[in-house]
């Protein structure tokens, strides 16, 4: 193939190094290639990337929990002497229990799972208190000072029902192996009662506070 000579116009085959008639060489150097625009979005514009605050944490930081439920618990027990209802004091500590803990972390998204949780863990504080209470009150009493003192307190609740089921409690609580049942099955009783009653409190908590926080 042919192609003009850029000096003189004579024509010079591809891969001559000079013209035949002027002697001018016939090397070119191509000039670099521009560069590529950049991409861009559909509408014409490029993407900038932005940054995304991180989530708060959902885990419960238990050295806090610890304090809030222990203090939600005193609070509780005083409501139990007040109202003698123990429903009521363990429903008030697992409440307060989360409104302390959202007080002290207030970065912690606390989910109605987490106030449960935190809930159930205040019950179990104040099923520790009551057992340790009562192991305590044990070690210095007899065996026969503590059935007596426990058989009078069912025989108080007793006369005020009427339910003949009752008196056959009392009857099985008079022998060993009833009263050590009774006895076991009273703190499994009080354990669970315990944990339900303050976790839901803690969910109604986390419930409460996650919709005044909600904009």
């Amino acid at each position: 193939m042919e192609q003009p000579c850029y000096k003189c116009g004579a024509s010079v085959e591809d891969g001559t190094p000079f013209c035949g008639r002027c002697n001018a060489p016939q090397i070119r150097v191509s000039g670099p290639e521009p560069l590529a625009a950049p991409a861009a979005t559909p509408e014409g514009t490029i993407e900038q990337y932005t940054s995304h605050p991180s989530p708060p944490p959902s885990a419960l930081e238990w050295p806090q929990a610890w304090f809030c439920a222990g203090i939600a618990l005193l609070a509780g027990i005083f409501i139990i002497a007040v109202s003698k209802s123990t429903g009521l004091g363990m429903l008030a500590a697992g409440f307060l229990s989360v409104v302390l803990y959202h007080r002290r972390c207030p970065a912690a998204r606390v989910t109605p799972g987490m106030g449960a949780r935190l809930g159930a863990f205040a019950g179990a504080l104040g099923f520790a208190a009551v057992a340790v209470t009562l192991a305590l009150w044990t070690a210095f009493r007899s065996g026969k000072e503590i059935h007596d003192a426990f058989l009078s307190y069912m025989q108080q609740n007793a006369a005020q029902s009427s339910d003949p089921r009752v008196q056959q409690v009392l009857v099985l609580f008079n022998t060993p192996e009833g009263f050590t049942f009774i006895m076991i099955f009273s703190l499994i009783v009080t354990l669970v009662a315990f944990m339900i009653f303050a976790s839901v409190g803690g969910a109604i908590g986390a419930y409460l506070l996650h919709r005044k926080e909600r904009p």
